[in-house]
């Protein structure tokens, strides 16, 4: 007699319910959402995913056309076909010139540098209230000269030491004296600082001074980087010419080689032509 089968339980291993060997099903929830698109502004050439396409011109945008019929029509070396807007039934390309964009792209950097360079400094003047009036228009000019390189400045008033005392209108003369002087260039970003003896003044330079300023470096920035560029330049043409100079000695050489070639091989084939009519010559003096 066969033996009885054992019941579920029997053959389950514990710790394990029922629930785990139930049948799984796909979950009911939605997929997660795919992530949103990329903007494809600034794609380039064969990269542009759009077939039919206007082209952005100085006089405005031409008619609807394929972008296959605008590829073939410019150096790629050379320049660019850009798409700059893809709003409205058809997206605008726009063709630019590589070497304007590495032009744009260096004075870019070159802002870059200036802005590193153009980092605001701190500068304290020390002024005397004992000082004579040439002490205290050389420590003024000092202290404009600062603001009009565009760094911040705190002009310092002190009494000196055992220097004669100086009255509250003597010091507000001096004060005003540098307040005219220095509110040509700059502007005070703090309160003046008043303790007893101490008076301090808190200078900015003016916004228009701090743009000519990044504007003369700017401009020594770039004067040098295109300097550096021609000298560069200067050196490849010069290279070019003497690689061009070698190629035509080359080829001179190789004509020269030629030549002399094609003579020795002219002089052989007229001595070959000589021998031969010799030998014919007295071939036929011996028979008769």
């Amino acid at each position: 007699m066969p033996p009885l089968p054992l019941p579920l339980r029997t053959l389950m291993r514990p710790g394990i319910s029922r629930a785990t060997l139930a049948p799984r099903y796909a979950s009911s929830r939605a997929p997660p959402s795919a992530p949103p698109p990329t903007s494809t502004i600034g794609l380039r050439d064969s990269a542009i995913p759009h077939r039919t396409v206007r082209l952005a011109t100085p006089t405005g945008l031409s008619q609807p056309q394929s972008l296959s019929s605008i590829l073939p029509t410019y150096d790629p070396s050379h320049h660019s076909l850009i798409l700059v807007s893809t709003d409205g039934p058809h997206a605008i390309v726009k063709l630019v010139s590589r070497a304007e964009e590495r032009e744009k792209e260096k004075e870019r950097e070159d802002k870059e540098r200036v802005k590193r360079k153009m980092g605001m400094e701190e500068k304290e003047v020390q002024v005397s209230w004992q000082s004579a009036k040439g002490d205290l228009e050389h420590k003024l000019d000092t202290a404009k000269g600062l603001l009009e390189k565009g760094d911040r400045v705190q002009v310092v008033f002190a009494n000196r030491k055992r220097g004669d005392p100086v009255g509250d209108a003597q010091k507000k003369q001096v004060v005003d004296l540098f307040d005219a002087a220095l509110g040509e260039v700059g502007k005070k970003w703090k309160n003046d600082d008043v303790n007893k003896g101490l008076w301090v003044l808190y200078y900015n330079p003016l916004d228009s001074v701090r743009q000519g300023v990044e504007k003369k470096v700017l401009d020594a920035e770039t004067a040098k980087r295109r300097e550096k560029e021609s000298a560069k330049e200067e050196k490849l043409q010069a290279r070019r010419k003497k690689e061009e100079r070698r190629l035509k000695r080359a080829e001179e050489m190789e004509e020269q080689r030629i030549a002399e070639a094609r003579k020795a091989e002219e002089d052989y084939r007229r001595r070959q032509e000589e021998a031969q009519k010799r030998k014919s010559l007295s071939f036929g003096s011996w028979r008769r």
